[in-house]
Protein backbone atom coordinates (compact mmCIF):
# COMPACT_ATOMS: atom_id res chain seq x y z
CA UNK A 1 0.00 0.00 0.00
CA UNK A 2 1.36 3.42 -0.96
CA UNK A 3 1.31 6.30 1.56
CA UNK A 4 -2.06 8.03 1.59
CA UNK A 5 -1.30 11.38 -0.13
CA UNK A 6 -3.80 13.49 1.80
CA UNK A 7 -2.01 12.70 5.07
CA UNK A 8 1.45 13.79 3.91
CA UNK A 9 2.51 17.45 3.70
CA UNK A 10 3.91 18.87 0.43
CA UNK A 11 7.31 19.29 2.07
CA UNK A 12 7.38 15.64 3.14
CA UNK A 13 6.42 14.56 -0.38
CA UNK A 14 9.18 16.66 -1.93
CA UNK A 15 11.95 15.93 0.56
CA UNK A 16 11.12 12.22 0.44
CA UNK A 17 11.73 12.31 -3.31
CA UNK A 18 15.00 14.25 -2.85
CA UNK A 19 16.26 11.63 -0.37
CA UNK A 20 15.29 8.74 -2.66
CA UNK A 21 16.83 10.33 -5.77
CA UNK A 22 20.09 10.91 -3.92
CA UNK A 23 20.35 7.45 -2.39
CA UNK A 24 19.47 8.60 1.13
CA UNK A 25 16.17 6.72 1.50
CA UNK A 26 14.60 3.49 0.22
CA UNK A 27 12.57 3.63 -3.00
CA UNK A 28 9.44 2.82 -0.98
CA UNK A 29 9.58 6.34 0.49
CA UNK A 30 8.90 7.95 -2.91
CA UNK A 31 5.42 9.20 -3.84
CA UNK A 32 3.85 10.31 -7.10
CA UNK A 33 3.09 13.68 -5.53
CA UNK A 34 6.71 14.07 -4.48
CA UNK A 35 7.96 13.30 -7.98
CA UNK A 36 5.51 15.85 -9.43
CA UNK A 37 6.74 18.52 -7.00
CA UNK A 38 10.35 17.62 -7.73
CA UNK A 39 9.87 18.02 -11.47
CA UNK A 40 7.81 21.19 -10.99
CA UNK A 41 10.55 22.88 -8.96
CA UNK A 42 13.42 21.89 -11.24
CA UNK A 43 13.12 24.96 -13.54
CA UNK A 44 13.19 27.41 -10.61
CA UNK A 45 16.11 25.59 -9.01
CA UNK A 46 17.97 25.69 -12.33
CA UNK A 47 17.37 29.44 -12.76
CA UNK A 48 18.62 30.19 -9.25
CA UNK A 49 21.73 28.04 -9.73
CA UNK A 50 22.49 29.66 -13.10
CA UNK A 51 22.30 33.09 -11.46
CA UNK A 52 24.74 32.03 -8.76
CA UNK A 53 22.03 31.70 -6.16
CA UNK A 54 20.83 28.89 -3.91
CA UNK A 55 18.77 25.89 -4.94
CA UNK A 56 16.32 24.10 -2.69
CA UNK A 57 17.62 20.59 -3.40
CA UNK A 58 21.26 21.53 -2.77
CA UNK A 59 20.36 23.21 0.53
CA UNK A 60 18.37 20.15 1.65
CA UNK A 61 21.23 17.79 0.85
CA UNK A 62 23.80 19.95 2.64
CA UNK A 63 21.84 20.29 5.87
CA UNK A 64 20.77 16.63 5.88
CA UNK A 65 24.25 15.23 5.46
CA UNK A 66 25.92 17.60 7.91
CA UNK A 67 23.37 16.58 10.56
CA UNK A 68 24.19 12.95 9.71
CA UNK A 69 27.90 13.65 10.19
CA UNK A 70 27.43 15.34 13.58
CA UNK A 71 25.18 12.52 14.78
CA UNK A 72 27.62 9.83 13.62
CA UNK A 73 30.43 11.67 15.39
CA UNK A 74 28.57 11.76 18.70
CA UNK A 75 27.62 8.07 18.44
CA UNK A 76 31.20 7.08 17.60
CA UNK A 77 32.42 9.05 20.63
CA UNK A 78 30.17 6.96 22.88
CA UNK A 79 28.10 9.97 23.92
CA UNK A 80 24.85 8.97 22.21
CA UNK A 81 22.99 5.65 22.38
CA UNK A 82 19.46 6.80 21.56
CA UNK A 83 18.06 9.14 18.91
CA UNK A 84 14.66 10.80 18.56
CA UNK A 85 13.90 12.48 15.24
CA UNK A 86 11.03 14.97 15.42
CA UNK A 87 8.65 15.34 12.47
CA UNK A 88 10.72 12.76 10.61
CA UNK A 89 8.42 12.70 7.58
CA UNK A 90 9.83 10.50 4.81
CA UNK A 91 13.45 10.91 5.90
CA UNK A 92 15.65 7.85 5.46
CA UNK A 93 17.99 8.80 8.32
CA UNK A 94 16.48 6.38 10.81
CA UNK A 95 16.88 3.44 8.44
CA UNK A 96 20.46 4.41 7.58
CA UNK A 97 21.51 4.94 11.20
CA UNK A 98 19.87 1.70 12.31
CA UNK A 99 21.71 -0.20 9.57
CA UNK A 100 25.01 1.53 10.33
CA UNK A 101 25.02 1.26 14.11
CA UNK A 102 22.75 -1.72 14.79
CA UNK A 103 21.83 -2.36 18.45
CA UNK A 104 24.36 0.26 19.59
CA UNK A 105 21.53 2.79 19.23
CA UNK A 106 17.77 2.94 19.65
CA UNK A 107 16.20 5.17 16.99
CA UNK A 108 12.70 6.61 17.41
CA UNK A 109 11.18 8.40 14.44
CA UNK A 110 8.30 10.64 15.49
CA UNK A 111 5.55 12.52 13.70
CA UNK A 112 1.87 13.35 13.99
CA UNK A 113 -0.30 10.21 14.15
CA UNK A 114 -1.35 10.05 10.49
CA UNK A 115 2.20 10.62 9.27
CA UNK A 116 3.56 8.10 11.76
CA UNK A 117 1.18 5.50 10.30
CA UNK A 118 2.43 6.28 6.80
CA UNK A 119 6.05 5.98 7.91
CA UNK A 120 5.47 2.60 9.53
CA UNK A 121 3.91 1.38 6.29
CA UNK A 122 6.82 2.73 4.21
CA UNK A 123 9.34 1.01 6.49
CA UNK A 124 7.38 -2.24 6.37
CA UNK A 125 7.35 -2.22 2.56
CA UNK A 126 11.14 -1.92 2.62
CA UNK A 127 11.50 -4.64 5.26
CA UNK A 128 12.88 -2.12 7.75
CA UNK A 129 12.21 -1.24 11.37
CA UNK A 130 12.39 -3.42 14.46
CA UNK A 131 13.18 -3.40 18.15
CA UNK A 132 15.86 -0.72 17.81
CA UNK A 133 14.16 1.35 15.08
CA UNK A 134 10.57 2.33 15.75
CA UNK A 135 8.02 4.98 14.79
CA UNK A 136 6.07 6.79 17.52
CA UNK A 137 3.32 9.41 17.26
CA UNK A 138 4.42 12.73 18.81
CA UNK A 139 3.07 16.28 18.67
CA UNK A 140 6.07 18.54 19.28
CA UNK A 141 3.83 21.29 20.69
CA UNK A 142 2.58 19.15 23.59
CA UNK A 143 4.27 19.60 26.95
CA UNK A 144 3.28 16.29 28.52
CA UNK A 145 0.83 13.43 28.41
CA UNK A 146 -0.26 11.45 25.37
CA UNK A 147 1.60 12.33 22.15
CA UNK A 148 4.21 14.39 24.03
CA UNK A 149 7.94 13.96 23.53
CA UNK A 150 8.47 13.29 27.23
CA UNK A 151 5.99 10.40 27.06
CA UNK A 152 7.68 8.90 23.98
CA UNK A 153 11.09 9.09 25.65
CA UNK A 154 9.91 6.85 28.48
CA UNK A 155 10.64 3.98 26.07
CA UNK A 156 14.34 4.85 25.93
CA UNK A 157 17.15 3.45 28.10
CA UNK A 158 18.02 6.10 30.70
CA UNK A 159 21.66 5.05 30.95
CA UNK A 160 22.50 6.10 27.39
CA UNK A 161 22.94 9.55 25.91
CA UNK A 162 20.07 10.97 23.86
CA UNK A 163 20.16 13.03 20.67
CA UNK A 164 17.05 14.86 19.47
CA UNK A 165 16.90 15.99 15.84
CA UNK A 166 14.55 18.52 14.27
CA UNK A 167 15.26 18.95 10.56
CA UNK A 168 13.13 21.26 8.45
CA UNK A 169 10.81 21.93 11.38
CA UNK A 170 11.72 25.25 13.01
CA UNK A 171 10.95 27.41 9.96
CA UNK A 172 7.27 26.57 10.31
CA UNK A 173 7.01 28.16 13.75
CA UNK A 174 7.23 31.74 15.03
CA UNK A 175 10.06 32.56 17.40
CA UNK A 176 8.04 32.14 20.60
CA UNK A 177 7.11 28.58 19.65
CA UNK A 178 10.73 27.78 18.79
CA UNK A 179 12.12 28.99 22.11
CA UNK A 180 9.34 27.15 23.98
CA UNK A 181 10.23 23.98 22.08
CA UNK A 182 13.89 24.42 23.02
CA UNK A 183 13.03 24.66 26.71
CA UNK A 184 10.89 21.53 26.39
CA UNK A 185 13.71 19.65 24.67
CA UNK A 186 16.21 20.73 27.31
CA UNK A 187 13.99 19.33 30.06
CA UNK A 188 13.77 15.98 28.28
CA UNK A 189 17.50 15.82 27.53
CA UNK A 190 18.35 16.60 31.15
CA UNK A 191 17.14 13.12 32.10
CA UNK A 192 19.94 11.40 30.17
CA UNK A 193 23.73 11.17 30.76
CA UNK A 194 24.42 13.19 27.61
CA UNK A 195 21.91 15.33 25.73
CA UNK A 196 22.42 16.59 22.19
CA UNK A 197 20.12 18.68 20.02
CA UNK A 198 20.71 18.90 16.24
CA UNK A 199 18.67 21.16 13.97
CA UNK A 200 18.80 23.44 10.96
CA UNK A 201 18.16 27.17 11.20
CA UNK A 202 18.20 30.19 8.88
CA UNK A 203 19.67 33.47 10.18
CA UNK A 204 18.99 36.94 8.84
CA UNK A 205 22.71 37.66 8.45
CA UNK A 206 23.09 34.68 6.09
CA UNK A 207 20.03 35.46 4.00
CA UNK A 208 20.39 38.88 2.39
CA UNK A 209 20.11 40.12 -1.21
CA UNK A 210 17.66 39.75 -4.12
CA UNK A 211 18.55 36.15 -5.00
CA UNK A 212 18.02 35.09 -1.42
CA UNK A 213 14.71 36.95 -1.35
CA UNK A 214 13.63 34.93 -4.38
CA UNK A 215 14.73 31.75 -2.67
CA UNK A 216 12.72 32.61 0.44
CA UNK A 217 9.67 33.26 -1.73
CA UNK A 218 10.13 29.84 -3.30
CA UNK A 219 10.33 28.28 0.15
CA UNK A 220 7.19 30.11 1.28
CA UNK A 221 5.23 28.77 -1.69
CA UNK A 222 6.69 25.34 -1.04
CA UNK A 223 5.65 25.18 2.63
CA UNK A 224 2.37 27.03 1.98
CA UNK A 225 3.13 29.63 4.63
CA UNK A 226 5.70 32.05 5.97
CA UNK A 227 9.35 31.04 6.29
CA UNK A 228 10.52 32.44 9.61
CA UNK A 229 13.99 33.90 10.15
CA UNK A 230 13.97 33.84 13.93
CA UNK A 231 17.33 35.40 14.77
CA UNK A 232 19.50 38.14 13.33
CA UNK A 233 22.83 36.46 13.95
CA UNK A 234 24.72 33.64 15.64
CA UNK A 235 25.16 35.37 19.00
CA UNK A 236 21.44 36.09 19.35
CA UNK A 237 20.56 32.49 18.62
CA UNK A 238 23.16 31.09 20.98
CA UNK A 239 21.87 33.38 23.71
CA UNK A 240 18.36 31.95 23.29
CA UNK A 241 19.71 28.41 23.48
CA UNK A 242 21.53 29.35 26.68
CA UNK A 243 18.33 30.83 28.12
CA UNK A 244 16.58 27.57 27.25
CA UNK A 245 19.12 25.76 29.44
CA UNK A 246 21.66 24.40 26.96
CA UNK A 247 25.19 24.40 28.35
CA UNK A 248 26.99 24.99 25.05
CA UNK A 249 26.09 25.38 21.41
CA UNK A 250 27.56 25.89 17.96
CA UNK A 251 25.87 27.12 14.80
CA UNK A 252 27.90 25.41 12.12
CA UNK A 253 28.33 26.66 8.57
CA UNK A 254 27.92 23.51 6.44
CA UNK A 255 30.85 24.48 4.21
CA UNK A 256 33.20 23.83 7.15
CA UNK A 257 32.52 20.13 6.58
CA UNK A 258 33.17 20.10 2.83
CA UNK A 259 36.04 17.59 3.14
CA UNK A 260 33.69 15.11 4.81
CA UNK A 261 30.37 16.15 3.25
CA UNK A 262 30.81 17.17 -0.41
CA UNK A 263 27.23 18.50 -0.62
CA UNK A 264 28.15 21.14 1.98
CA UNK A 265 30.19 23.02 -0.63
CA UNK A 266 27.08 24.22 -2.48
CA UNK A 267 26.22 27.94 -2.57
CA UNK A 268 22.89 26.98 -1.02
CA UNK A 269 24.64 25.58 2.04
CA UNK A 270 25.68 29.10 3.04
CA UNK A 271 22.04 30.00 3.68
CA UNK A 272 21.55 27.52 6.51
CA UNK A 273 23.20 26.86 9.88
CA UNK A 274 23.30 23.54 11.69
CA UNK A 275 22.62 23.81 15.41
CA UNK A 276 24.66 21.54 17.69
CA UNK A 277 23.57 22.18 21.28
CA UNK A 278 24.51 20.12 24.33
CA UNK A 279 22.34 20.05 27.43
Amino acid sequence: MRPHPETISPTAHYTGTVWVRNGLAPASFATRQGEALYQGLRPMNAVLRAAGGPSLEAMLLARHQVIDHLLDRAIAAGQIGAVVELAAGLSGRGARMAARHGPAITYLETDLPHMADNKRAALARAGLGGEHHRVVAVDVLRDDGALSLSEACRELPLGRGLAVISEGLLNYFPRADVTTLWRRLRRVLAGFPHGLYLADLHLEEDNQGPLTAGFRQLLSVFVRGSVHLHFADVSTCRRELELAGFARSELHCPEVFTDLVPAADAVSARRVRIVEAWA
